[in-house]
C-alpha cells in the first residue's frame, strides 16, 4: 500500500493518465499498475480494477527480498569524515570525503538538502505543487519520481544516490551494480525528519548549521505544544481523492502532526492494509459515534477546490454527515498539500502550526485562508 499510495497520489496531482498498453508495460516492468485515461466513468473503473491488482502485486513484492523492509537510519557517531550511514533498507555507504556530486532522487530530500548548503546535481519532476528549493528549479530532471530514467541518473556519475524509500527500490540494485553509493531514506513523521536532517548534514559535512536548525525546529514545535489545553479536541482526518473519501492513520503526516498536537484522533491506534498503509476505509457510523469536534481534510487532488467538490459530491447530501456536530458548525478545515501530502521537511513546523490554528484558532490565531 506504500508504494501504491505514492504512485497513486502523483498520478492524481499530475493528471497524467496513461493508456492501457503503457500499464501493462509498468506492470511488468514496475509490479505497478497506473490508472488509465479516458472518460471519468472509465477511468474510476479501471481504478478500481488496477487498484485491485497493485494490491494483488504488492503481496507478491513484499515477498521479495530485494523491496526490502522498513528499519531505523543509523550514522556513525562524530564529526566529518569518513562517515558510515546505514539507511532504512540496511544498506551500509562510507564516505571517506565529502561527495562532489549529489543526486536527489525525489524532491522530498530536496528542501533539507538544500536547507542546509548542500545541492543535487538532477531531480525528478517536481511540478504539480511540490515545493522546491529556488535553486534547485533548473535542474536536469531523470523522469518521474515513481519511474526515473535509470541510464540519465547513471550518466550523471553521482558520488552518492539519496533515494525514497519504497517508491524508489528498483533504483538500488541498479546503482549499486554501476558502483554508485546509494542511500534509501524515509521521511514522513517529524523525527524521521530530525533524523534526515543529521544524515544530509553530516553527509555534505556542515553539522553545526543542521544543529542550529534543528534547535530552532525544536523550540518552535515546543513553543506551540506548551499552548496546548488541557483537554484536547477531537478529530477525524479525512483523505480525498478523485474517486473516494477515506480516513487518515497516525502513521500519516498529518496523522503524526495530530499525534504532536495531543489531539484526538478517532483513527489513533488503527492500523492500515499491508505495509506502511496510511488510510483505512471511511465510515460515517464511526464518525457519528464519536463525534469530532473538527473534521480535518487532506487530499491528491489538484486542488483545495477540488477536494471541496469531492467531499460535497461524496457526503454533502448525506443527511447524517449533514447532521454531524462539526459539519453544522463549519469546522471542517482543508490542510495545504505543500504540509500534509510532501513532506515539508525543514518546514514540517510550519505545518504543526497550521493545524494548531485549525483547531485552536482561540488559543493561535485564526488561519489566513481555510
Amino acid at each position: 500500500m506504500l508504494f501504491t499510495n505514492s504512485v497513486v497520489y502523483i498520478l492524481e496531482r499530475r493528471g497524467l493518465f496513461m493508456k492501457r498498453k503503457q500499464i501493462l508495460a509498468l506492470i511488468m516492468a514496475l509490479a505497478i499498475v497506473l490508472t488509465g485515461c479516458g472518460s471519468k466513468d472509465t477511468k474510476e473503473k479501471m481504478e478500481k480494477k488496477d487498484g485491485k491488482s497493485m494490491s494483488q502485486s504488492m503481496k507478491g513484492d513484499m515477498k521479495n527480498k530485494s523491496i526490502g523492509s522498513m528499519g531505523k537510519l543509523n550514522i556513525s557517531e562524530g564529526k566529518g569524515y569518513p562517515v558510515t550511514i546505514k539507511d532504512v533498507m540496511g544498506n551500509e555507504v562510507t564516505l571517506k570525503e565529502k561527495p562532489k556530486k549529489i543526486a536527489a532522487t525525489s524532491g522530498t530530500f530536496l528542501g533539507i538538502l538544500y536547507a542546509l548548503g548542500g545541492e543535487s546535481i538532477c531531480t525528478a519532476n517536481l511540478s504539480g505543487g511540490s515545493p522546491v528549493p529556488k535553486d534547485a528549479e533548473n535542474l536536469p530532471s531523470i523522469g518521474e519520481v515513481y519511474n526515473p530514467d535509470i541510464e540519465k541518473l547513471v550518466a550523471l556519475k553521482p558520488d552518492l544516490a539519496i533515494t525514497q524509500f519504497g517508491l524508489q527500490n528498483k533504483l538500488i540494485p541498479a546503482l549499486k551494480e554501476s558502483n554508485i553509493p546509494v542511500l534509501a531514506l524515509q521521511m514522513k513523521t517529524y523525527d524521521e525528519v530530525l533524523e534526515n536532517l543529521k544524515a544530509i548534514g553530516r553527509i555534505i559535512g556542515n553539522e553545526n548549521k543542521t544543529e542550529e536548525l534543528i534547535t530552532k525546529m525544536e523550540k518552535e514545535k515546543n513553543d506551540i505544544v506548551k499552548k496546548l489545553p488541557q483537554n484536547p479536541k477531537k478529530v477525524v482526518i479525512l483523505y480525498a481523492t478523485s474517486n473516494d473519501v477515506s480516513v487518515k492513520l497516525e502513521n500519516s503526516i498529518a496523522g503524526n502532526v495530530a499525534k504532536i498536537l495531543k489531539l484526538k484522533n478517532i483513527a489513533a491506534g488503527k492500523k492500515g492494509e499491508g505495509m506502511g498503509g496510511e488510510t483505512i476505509p471511511f465510515s460515517i457510523e464511526e464518525i457519528v459515534k464519536e463525534d469530532p469536534d473538527v473534521i480535518l481534510v487532506t487530499s491528491m487532488v489538484k486542488s483545495d477546490k477540488m477536494a471541496k467538490e469531492v467531499i460535497e459530491k461524496k457526503l454533502g447530501e448525506d443527511t447524517v454527515w449533514k447532521n454531524l456536530r462539526a459539519v453544522k458548525e463549519k469546522k471542517i478545515v482543508y490542510l495545504p498539500q505543500k504540509y500534509f501530502l510532501f513532506n515539508a521537511g525543514e518546514k514540517f513546523v510550519d505545518g504543526i502550526e497550521f493545524m494548531a490554528k485549525a483547531v485552536y484558532p482561540e488559543i493561535y490565531g485564526e488561519l489566513n485562508d481555510k
